[in-house]
């Protein structure tokens, strides 16, 4: 559940700031980075889990659930500052640096 759900939350944020800027994933080197970008969130925050679940013992929940979620929350700014752009795409619609408008001001990209 924790792959499914991170490695989902990840490929929509990147979706949603490569439409806002006219990116689009409708290029298979689009697609595959995509593919590539939420499959890593998903698998880091995966091992996040697995290793808080063997720190806290088995029988606890909550604890790695909540911290496993605040290291993905900490997780999506590297993730986004790294894929929001693609190399070499020229800047269109979201000028500076293609930084789509619903990205917080005060965190960079």
């Amino acid at each position: 559940m924790v792959f499914l759900s991170s490695g989902f939350v990840a490929s929509v944020l990147l979706n949603s700031a490569w439409v806002d800027c006219d990116i689009g994933v409708n290029a298979s080197a689009n697609l595959g980075s995509l593919v590539v970008a939420s499959t890593v969130m998903a698998t880091v925050s995966t091992s996040v889990w697995a290793l808080l679940r063997w720190v806290t013992g088995r029988r606890r929940l909550l604890k790695p659930f909540l911290l496993t979620t605040a290291t993905g929350v900490l997780l999506l700014w590297p993730f986004m500052a790294f894929w929001h752009a693609p190399d070499g795409y020229p800047v269109s619609t979201c000028p500076p640096d293609n930084v789509p408008p619903w990205w917080p001001t005060w965190l960079p990209l």
